[in-house]
């Protein structure tokens, strides 16, 4: 039911060599884990697609969207990046549709991305901001509904494989992500 702040970097990263494939594993200390895979193609220098599928373990949560994504200035602002999209989703008692919304800023030291979806299970949402301090270590902090504000700290192993945890008030996240 997520998506990262990574997700802003792997839009740089597929520009050139990569497929534009992303995944994602988690899990808390409340022994909840989810697993999330994002696909992002750009079809012209503007405009592009994006699909994610996730599935949460506690509550068999499932997901599955897809939609279109826009840089609206990319020759002046090649770093903001926005997205809308479409799709369904299940939990353990039914299923119905859900929309996605987001907004991704990659400069150079920061990265943000928030998200925001609603549909049949009610809205849901995540915000991150990482400054990059080295080429191997981000902070930062996120919020995302039901868990609160954190602190987050990355460290990126390589190019495209990062380990991330934050601090919620009642749990600890910890995450790998990889993209190809």
């Amino acid at each position: 039911m997520c998506l990262f702040v990574s997700v802003s970097a792997i839009a740089a990263e597929t520009e050139e060599k990569e497929l534009g494939f992303w995944f994602e594993a988690r899990v808390d200390s409340k022994k909840s884990s989810q697993i999330v895979g994002w696909y992002e193609r750009e079809l012209t220098d503007m405009f592009g697609v994006y699909g994610l599928v996730s599935m949460e373990s506690d509550d068999r949560y499932r997901q599955a969207y897809a939609g279109l994504t826009v840089k609206p200035l990319p020759t002046t602002a090649p770093w903001l990046h926005l997205g809308i999209g479409l799709g369904r989703e299940r939990d353990g008692e039914g299923s119905g549709i859900r929309k996605n919304l987001f907004v991704s800023v990659d400069a150079e030291k920061v990265d943000c991305f928030a998200t925001y979806e609603t549909g049949y299970t009610g809205p849901w949402h995540r915000v991150n901001c990482v400054y990059h301090l080295t080429d191997k270590w981000s902070i930062g902090s996120m919020q995302e509904t039901n868990l609160g504000a954190a602190p987050r700290a990355e460290y990126h192993i390589k190019k495209n494989l990062t380990v991330w945890s934050a601090l919620f008030r009642d749990r600890a996240v910890l995450a790998v992500n990889y993209s190809f």
